[in-house]
């Protein structure tokens, strides 16, 4: 398993600088111009509807945490991450059997389900580096212009981002029960991220419609930039990725891998 693992993240090393760099620069750049701009932001806060303050989690736009969470955190990075992390479990299942590098592997003797799962957690692995390649360059930032980012702050939002992420790879593992082509599955899986993102909007914009968030996974993320980490939301939205991984690996080892 752990050769496995290890395997998956050499072929995937380069997801640090095409996935963490991009992101961390332009944290780096959004936690920079804040200085310069927080006079200006706090105004022009104060015009936005409060559904729309509730949507982006924008609030007042009084420090820096904040226009880092309605700028980095309340869209750009949990979609990024999202997409992330289907891509990477695609790669690691779908895309080996694609190059036929699947029946080498399953040459040697090693499950399909233990494949799965080393590709599930590799991909755990493989985001969590990539956000703490992003928290670096976001604390460069602050260091640099002085904009006063709270370190403990800035972790604890990022990080909330990961059993976000996660439980989209267990969605991808199960597209690999089904599908073998690389395009479906990360299409599939892209195409029920955004649709939760668009969901959970929908129900902070229109207060009436607030029920159908509990169709999201968005509902449970939060705001842990300022607010904290939600134990409980963390612990479950995982362990639901977990489960989802799970089924994918029994799915997929149940598979016509020649489909």
């Amino acid at each position: 398993m752990s050769y496995l693992i290890a395997t998956h993240l050499c072929d995937r090393r380069r997801s640090l600088l095409s996935w963490g760099i991009p992101l961390g620069l332009w944290s780096a750049f959004i936690v920079a111009i804040f200085p310069s701009l927080e006079d200006t932001l706090s105004k022009l806060a104060k015009s936005y509807p409060p559904a729309l303050k509730e949507a982006f989690g924008v609030a007042g736009l009084t420090n820096v945490e904040q226009y880092l969470q309605a700028e980095m955190l309340s869209l750009i990075v949990p979609l990024a991450l999202g997409y992330l992390a289907v891509r990477a479990v695609a790669s690691g299942l779908s895309g080996a059997a694609e190059s036929g590098r699947l029946d080498v592997l399953l040459s040697a003797p090693v499950s399909r389900s233990n494949l799965a799962a080393a590709s599930f957690a590799a991909t755990a692995v493989e985001l969590a580096a990539v956000l703490v390649v992003t928290i670096v360059f976001a604390a460069l930032g602050s260091v640099v212009s002085g904009a006063g980012l709270e370190f403990a702050s800035a972790v604890a939002g990022f990080a909330n981002v990961w059993p976000l992420a996660l439980l989209f790879a267990g969605l991808g593992v199960v597209a690999t029960g089904f599908s073998l082509r690389t395009s479906v599955v990360t299409g599939s899986v892209a195409g029920v991220l955004v649709s939760m993102y668009v969901i959970d909007l929908i129900g902070r914009l229109d207060p009436g419609l607030s029920g159908v968030r509990y169709l999201s996974v968005f509902k449970y993320y939060g705001n842990a930039i300022e607010d904290g980490i939600e134990p409980l939301a963390f612990c479950g939205v995982t362990l639901a990725g977990v489960a989802l991984a799970a089924i994918g690996a029994w799915l997929f080892d149940r598979r016509d891998i020649s489909g």
